[in-house]
């Protein structure tokens, strides 16, 4: 398949798609939910309400994460509070980070 047709078919796919909050898991946040990332269709929410929606999702009774020990990073550059109200939208990327994550 040549690089032009790849090209138009992962922009079919990105159109055809709901539009959604893309969320992706770091250290023990991506253990807890059993998975690396999930999308949210919720329309306009804050970071809090993000970080409360992702908690919900969760594996078992106690997360191990909450607003008060996670970083956000929106759109791979803007680091913000997870109890923060900074708001998201549709086609925004997220990253959860715990404050505990070695490196």
């Amino acid at each position: 398949m040549r690089k032009g047709r790849r090209r138009r078919r992962k922009r079919e796919r990105r159109a055809n798609s709901a539009p959604m909050i893309s969320v992706r898991f770091h250290g023990h946040i991506k253990t807890t939910m059993g998975t690396e990332g999930v999308g949210i269709s919720k329309g306009e929410m804050s970071v809090a309400e993000l970080v409360d929606e992702v908690r919900s999702m969760a594996k078992g009774d106690r997360p191990g994460f909450s607003r008060f020990n996670t970083l956000v990073v929106v759109n791979d550059g803007e680091v913000v509070s997870a109890s923060g109200s900074r708001r998201l939208r549709d086609g925004d990327t997220v990253l959860l980070v715990p404050f505990s994550h070695g490196g």
